[in-house]
């Protein structure tokens, strides 16, 4: 062996002595798979106040020393933390006032924290927890397992002014969401969540700005949608004289609006089944009306198809809207008619294009051969999303609303909406009456049709409109659970969860928006069905149930005197409320 070999090697194992005699720091090589921030932003004089919370293995490029078993060691990690403020949290935040950026961010004050932590439930808390004492040197705590706050200052001229924001925390995991609450001066909160980079963020728009984002939210919704781009295709081919379509597109748009602002305002049905239920029935719309095209349409059939069907695709318009209402600010009306703006525009937009286009392959092709390919194409299209959502929508357990003290409320809001339909369906039969050639005026027949379809279709409320609701009395807010049951659960919780949750996970906004109304059965049957995430379903029921009871109590639910039974029926009565009853004060997070 010669002398350059025998150097190279004394080198390599002195090097490999030095890093296995060196304190084990924590690696920070994978993106964390899910993310929840929770910030709070509030104006208060000449300054503005940010209060992040992330999870500490969200900084990925920080190398934070440990101890022992992989216990931080907090006191070497501290002088760490203003440079990981600066480089995930305060260099990924924009922030605007009167539409000019804050610059000259501080970060004021930074710490760790246990999951267990929930100072995050108000802004008072929150503030006052990072700005209190850090945790002492001796804390056990796994890295990947502590939460980072964060404490950010900006200089402002008013706390009055118009606030924007723009958060670029996608970065932080593979799924980030981010539940932000702003504290205008003026009291009040408002509540926004939304998931990756949701782009500039008006704390508290103006309706102007508000009319403007959700013109091109439904315009862009529309062109975006193919199920709707598909159903206006349909609606249109056999039927492209201006005269005609006046009365379908009318009679679509007038019917979509009707139960996407019924549903905006709560009426309608709240059961986990509805949503999937109107994607199957607009993929069956889409089917019908092609089938229709092949066999032969009628323009006095057509507007009242293009009416009932306009029913179901509004619920489905509602479904996309629900989660941007958030930005509307108190602009509410606003947002309605702007977005119901924005979907007619983009409607007027697909209907100019697809009339000259499908003229001119209908002047290559005969007529009503194009019409039967073009439709068969379709519909080929449309039978496959509705036997998946059929499959999907299969897997829902449907049941009769509930005898109870709530059910005449329900039905009296299912009514007015019937109401409502039945007059906006009698306006339409007289614009269709003044549109239709006088040798094609409709017959009572076509009359009653209408009535029937327009029924039919706007009411998959009726017999669903307290499904899966439980008693109004019966709810987590009346002490469903007992204090040994969450004592048990809190044992069983860290033995078999913390290692892969933290609290954060299962308190808060985001748990909150997830399971706020629905009955308990739900939450119990996803718990047993994917926790422990080594070993699902190894528990027992009475364990998943202590380990519920537990994450009650740490939400704040008071305690009862009887326990959380293992009986799915009582299970389904109850309700899962986070908020007091009668409480409006508390926003709900959609």
């Amino acid at each position: 062996m010669s002398s350059r070999t025998s150097r190279h090697g004394l080198t390599t194992l002195l090097v490999a002595g030095l890093l296995l005699a060196s304190p084990p720091r924590a690696a920070a090589h994978e993106i964390p798979a899910r993310v929840t921030v929770l910030a709070f932003v509030r104006p208060e004089g000449s300054k503005l106040k940010v209060v992040v919370r992330v999870p500490l293995e969200a900084m990925r490029d920080i190398d934070f020393p440990v101890r022992g078993q992989g216990y931080l060691a907090l006191a070497r990690a501290r002088p760490l933390l203003d440079d990981a403020a600066r480089l995930w949290i305060s260099d990924a935040i924009e922030l605007e006032e009167n539409g000019r950026a804050l610059g000259d961010v501080r970060v004021i004050a930074t710490r760790v924290s246990l999951p267990s932590d929930r100072s995050f439930d108000a802004y008072e808390n929150a503030l006052a927890h990072i700005t209190g004492a850090s945790l002492p040197e001796e804390t056990e705590l796994v890295w990947q397992q502590g939460l980072f706050d964060v404490l950010l200052e900006y200089p402002i001229e008013s706390d009055r002014s118009n606030f924007s924001i723009r958060p670029a925390l996608a970065r932080l995991g593979q799924k980030t969401t981010t539940v932000l609450r702003f504290l205008p001066p003026g009291g009040g909160e408002r509540a926004y969540q939304f998931s990756g980079d949701p782009g500039i963020v008006r704390l508290d728009p103006r309706w102007h700005q508000t009319a403007r984002s959700f013109v091109k939210l439904g315009f862009l919704h529309i062109l975006d949608g193919i199920d709707h781009l598909l159903f206006l295709l349909c609606l249109v081919i056999p039927f492209r004289r201006l005269r005609p379509l006046i009365a379908i597109v009318t009679s679509f748009t007038v019917a979509h609006s009707i139960t996407l602002i019924a549903s905006t305002l709560g009426l309608a049905p709240a059961a986990l089944w509805f949503a999937p239920l109107i994607e199957t029935l607009i993929a069956l719309s889409i089917l019908y009306m092609a089938f229709e095209n092949i066999v032969g349409a009628r323009l006095e059939r057509r507007w009242m198809l293009a009416f009932g069907f306009g029913l179901v695709h509004g619920f489905g318009f509602s479904f996309f809207l629900r989660d941007s209402l958030q930005f509307a600010g108190a602009n509410l009306a606003t947002s309605l008619l702007a977005f119901n703006v924005g979907v007619e525009l983009g409607q007027v937009m697909v209907v100019a294009v697809a009339v000259p286009v499908l003229g001119f392959l209908f002047r290559r092709v005969p007529q009503r051969i194009g019409t039967i390919l073009v439709s068969l194409v379709v519909a080929h299209s449309a039978w496959h999303w509705m036997a998946e959502r059929w499959a999907t929508l299969r897997q829902y357990q449907f049941e009769w609303p509930a005898l109870d003290t709530a059910l005449p409320g329900d039905a009296m809001r299912v009514l007015m909406l019937v109401l409502i339909v039945a007059g906006a369906a009698w306006l339409m039969l007289g614009l269709a009456r003044r549109l239709a050639p006088p040798t094609r005026r409709e017959d009572p027949a076509g009359s009653r049709l209408l009535v029937i379809v327009a029924c039919s279709l706007a009411l998959p409320a009726v017999a669903a409109a307290r499904q899966g609701m439980p008693d109004s009395t019966r709810s987590t807010r009346t002490g469903v659970y007992t204090t040994e049951q969450a004592a048990k659960g809190k044992e069983l919780y860290a033995m078999h969860c913390v290692s892969c949750h933290t609290a954060v996970s299962h308190t808060g906004p985001e748990f909150a928006a997830k399971w706020e109304g629905r009955p308990f059965r739900d939450l119990f049957g996803f718990v047993m069905e994917s926790m422990p995430k080594s070993e699902p379903g190894s528990l027992t029921p009475g364990e998943y149930l202590a380990v519920l009871a537990y994450m009650l109590e740490m939400n704040g639910m008071p305690a009862g005197s009887v326990e959380l039974p293992a009986d799915s029926d009582v299970l389904a009565r109850i309700r899962i409320s986070f908020k007091p009853a009668r409480d409006s004060s508390h926003l709900r997070y959609r």
